[in-house]
């Protein structure tokens, strides 16, 4: 059973109530990451009703506030805001208007309860979590060092479509993938294409390199250490045009071990450099590091499930396998100690779209476990 005894019931479910409204309303204003323009206004909006210190980044989207509760330390909750980029322009495919009006109902409930809070606590509602690129952006504009005192510890939520509505995940150890983005360029040489001896053919140099790159995953790692190595696109040339000069190939590197990250990177970079040498090409490769492994460690696993426990009840607490999909909550990770929820947000006994698919959505009720969780976060 919910320990009733953390909670004030009927402000609580004044807090539900309004996560639910506020995630209604932000699903109507998608934005891109560093677009999220409307987003930002009305999320500074609601917060300007409640007795919260505008900490001042310098960033045109997100926003930063802090409850002061006159305590010696500080918790930090966050949330990402924008939203999926489609061929038919952004949608709220991955429920980041859910996380940030989850955020929204925790600022009601726990500046309701400011008095008695044993921590002071910072909302951060963060940018650009597609592409993992705003969690870096934030750090970068100074986000800790213009705050008087340092949090101790950072929480998040992310929606699970494959958890039921109801429960939540906590898990010790790696929960989601560390990330890099490589991008291959061979160069050629172009000729005719009745006189291909006269050519270097970056395109017969992009199908083989496709191929030998899928060898990094079957034959140089562990087969009981999880990774991805994965090519997402290749592209060169024009129909009835002479063989061209360049061929572009672009994909992921995603695993939870980061010395075998650094093994498969080096692998991609031989083999491109490699094979463009056998058939007569170069190759200029780009390798980016996007973002670290999330890591719940294990001096934070307590007090999470603690949390959950007190929040949900025992027997809504439960575990689950990682994903190799990344978030740049890792980001802040690397910063503070931290910890990630998964929160159930699928229909029990219907099919449930995942991430990003055209048919995903946030089951009835999410709120009620998600806002819960978050406050006891900050309350334990």
């Amino acid at each position: 059973m919910t320990d009733e005894s953390i909670f004030d019931r009927s402000l609580m479910d004044e807090a539900v109530s309004l996560a639910e409204m506020h995630m209604r309303r932000l699903y109507e204003i998608p934005e891109r990451a560093f677009q999220e323009v409307k987003t930002t206004a009305y999320i500074k909006e609601v917060c300007g009703n409640y007795p919260l210190e505008t900490i001042d980044i310098g960033m045109e989207t997100g926003f930063v506030c802090l409850l002061d509760a006159g305590a010696a330390d500080t918790v930090a909750l966050r949330t990402d805001i924008d939203a999926v980029p489609t061929d038919e322009g952004p949608r709220h495919l991955c429920g980041h208007n859910a996380h940030a009006g989850t955020m929204l109902g925790a600022v009601h409930y726990l500046c309701g309860v400011r008095d008695s809070l044993k921590h002071n606590v910072l909302f951060i509602f963060q940018p650009a979590e597609e592409g993992t690129r705003g969690a870096r952006e934030m750090i970068s504009h100074g986000l800790f060092e213009k705050l008087s005192v340092r949090p101790s510890q950072i929480y998040a939520i992310h929606n699970r479509p494959e958890i039921n509505v109801g429960d939540v995940v906590v898990h010790k150890g790696p929960l989601m993938s560390e990330k890099s983005v490589f991008d291959i360029r061979i160069n050629g040489r172009a000729a005719h294409a009745s006189m291909p001896q006269l050519s270097a053919d970056p395109i017969v140099c992009a199908a083989t390199l496709v191929s030998e790159i899928q060898t990094i995953i079957s034959r140089n790692k562990d087969p009981f250490k999880p990774a991805l190595c994965s090519v997402n696109s290749i592209a060169s040339g024009e129909p009835d045009v002479a063989s061209p000069e360049h061929a572009r190939i672009t994909g992921y590197i995603r695993t939870f071990d980061h010395g075998l990250h650094e093994t498969i990177e080096e692998r991609v970079r031989v083999l491109a450099e490699d094979t463009a040498l056998a058939y007569g090409c170069t190759a200029d490769v780009d390798i980016k590091h996007m973002v670290p492994a999330v890591d719940n460690k294990e001096d934070m696993y307590d007090l999470a499930k603690k949390a959950a426990e007190a929040a949900l009840g025992a027997e809504h607490v439960t575990d689950s396998m990682p994903t190799l999909a990344s978030e740049d909550f890792a980001v802040f990770g690397a910063e503070l100690p931290s910890f990630l929820y998964w929160v159930g947000s699928g229909i029990p006994g219907e099919e449930n779209a995942s991430w990003h698919e055209p048919g995903f959505r946030i089951g009835e009720g999410y709120q009620k476990a998600a806002v819960p969780v978050l406050c006891a976060s900050a309350l334990i």
